[in-house]
């Protein structure tokens, strides 16, 4: 299957829209962030699928797949990634997740360890761990979440205006080049369908009650990530200033197990550093 060729899969409750690249021996399955589809794996794709098979789907309620009339919260998708490996025919991935698809990436190696062989999570903290952190500064960089939590009222505001209001979060990304203008189009289109934006609204919402009160529970009981993990964030970003690195390490079963680093640019690793996190990848895994 070629880059600009998807392929679909009906699962229990949606329908699933994914590509392939490659078919080499290991599994790599690269899970996108919001406000993002699969799309912004384009420059990892090639180099990666010389080597290896890599799977690459749009999100429940993302770009190419299907809507539900419920189920955004994190297990739920998780549970569609693992139900599309299985569809074809692999029992284990290499998983690498950036923002929203990392909290997804997290959730499915907490809820199927078996099925993650090692797990690569870009520019992200533990959801429990951004919860329990705000503060005034931390709430006003990251006011949108506090907005999305409101997904009728935030599709009533935003719908008509899709354009003005993705352009506010890929301003830096389209002037350095990063995002074009026809990826950003995409990204316009992709959540110009009042029903998928108000998806990856819900996708938000579940963040404050069902994922945090699991990833909460989880802590409390022990469970930590098996997986060996590696972590990446942008040298410019948000995550600059914090020991990302010994955060993961207190939800590891094995901290010695965990290792990272910053890459150039900001939060929108994939498409900031690709080369960066090709090199990264196949060091790692």
């Amino acid at each position: 299957m070629t880059w600009d060729a998807f392929d679909s899969v009906r699962l229990a409750d949606v329908e699933l829209a994914y590509r392939v690249v490659g078919d080499g021996p290991r599994l790599t399955v690269l899970l996108h962030g919001w406000p993002q589809t699969g799309e912004c794996w384009r420059h990892v794709v090639e180099p990666l699928g010389r080597d290896r098979t890599v799977v690459v789907p749009d999100l429940r309620g993302y770009g190419a797949s299907g809507l539900t009339g419920a189920g955004y919260d994190k297990r739920s998708t998780a549970g569609d990634i693992s139900a599309l490996i299985h569809h074809l025919g692999h029992e284990s991935a290499v998983v690498v997740g950036h923002d929203r698809g990392a909290r997804v990436a997290h959730r499915w190696a907490l809820d199927h360890p078996s099925e993650v062989d090692a797990l690569v999570l870009l520019d992200i903290l533990p959801t429990r761990v951004v919860m329990n952190s705000f503060d005034r500064t931390s709430a006003a960089a990251m006011w949108h979440w506090f907005f999305h939590r409101q997904p009728e009222l935030a599709v009533e505001l935003v719908a008509g205006n899709v354009e003005a209001y993705l352009a506010h979060f890929f301003a830096a990304v389209r002037k350095s080049g990063a995002v074009d203008e026809k990826t950003f189009r995409h990204y316009v289109s992709a959540f110009s369908d009042p029903g998928h934006l108000r998806a990856s609204f819900e996708d938000y919402r579940t963040g404050f009650d069902v994922d945090l009160a699991r990833d909460e529970a989880d802590h409390a009981a022990g469970r930590r990530l098996a997986a060996p993990l590696l972590v990446l964030w942008g040298a410019e970003g948000g995550l600059a200033a914090s020991d990302v690195v010994g955060v993961w390490r207190d939800h590891h079963a094995d901290p010695g197990a965990v290792s990272g680093h910053a890459v150039p640019g900001g939060h929108y690793v994939p498409e900031e550093a690709p080369r960066e996190l090709v090199r990264a990848l196949r060091v790692f895994r």
